[in-house]
């Protein structure tokens, strides 16, 4: 006996699979394994916890500090005349960070026709350096790096101002030039 075929299914292949009993059990079974691992992911934790504190921390920026040996005046400059040669000493501190040292010259006519005779040297001379960190004319002189002190660490820096004797024009006489010498440091890592 052939048999006959029936009449063609209307439903469709997609509800054929949800009348399939495997298929839904299989489905079942997925959504319960998804629940149960979604709610152990969820749920689980420590439930002994210890905590402990570190009290009292406190940060503050750090201080460039500097103290100089002399406030005044370091170099002697009067009635100066050609061929004389003057120096003074300074000695500077550095009581905060480590830090660049600069020494700088403010107020300076550098147009002065002194400015363009006199000759000027800075030397580190306790403890002593290597050679001068400026040796030229006091028109030039604007801004010197000397390098950098550590805390607590101190130098003497040694000014020499030269008035060569070959500069001897008598217009010169009279003539005056003023400065001051700008002691900095600037912080540095």
């Amino acid at each position: 006996m052939a048999s006959t075929p029936g009449p063609p299914d209307s439903e469709g292949p997609q509800l054929a699979l949800l009348r399939d009993r495997r298929f839904m059990v299989l489905l079942i079974a997925g959504g319960v394994i998804a629940l149960v691992a979604l709610t152990l992911i969820r749920f689980s934790g420590a439930y002994f916890t210890s905590t402990s504190r570190s009290p009292g921390n406190e940060f503050e920026a750090g201080e460039v500090g500097l103290q100089l040996s002399e406030t005044g005046e370091v170099v002697d400059g009067a009635a100066m005349v050609p061929g004389d040669t003057r120096s003074g000493d300074q000695t500077v501190t550095n009581t905060g960070h480590r830090a660049l040292l600069v020494l700088a010259v403010l107020g300076l006519d550098a147009g002065s026709p002194l400015a363009g005779v006199l000759d000027v040297r800075v030397r580190q001379t306790l403890p002593a350096g290597p050679g001068a960190a400026y040796d030229g004319p006091l028109a030039d002189l604007d801004q010197v790096e000397l390098g950098t002190l550590a805390h607590d660490e101190s130098r003497t820096y040694t000014i020499t101002v030269d008035w060569p004797e070959r500069e001897d024009d008598p217009a010169l006489e009279g003539e005056r030039v003023s400065l001051d010498f700008d002691w900095q440091l600037e912080s540095v890592p």
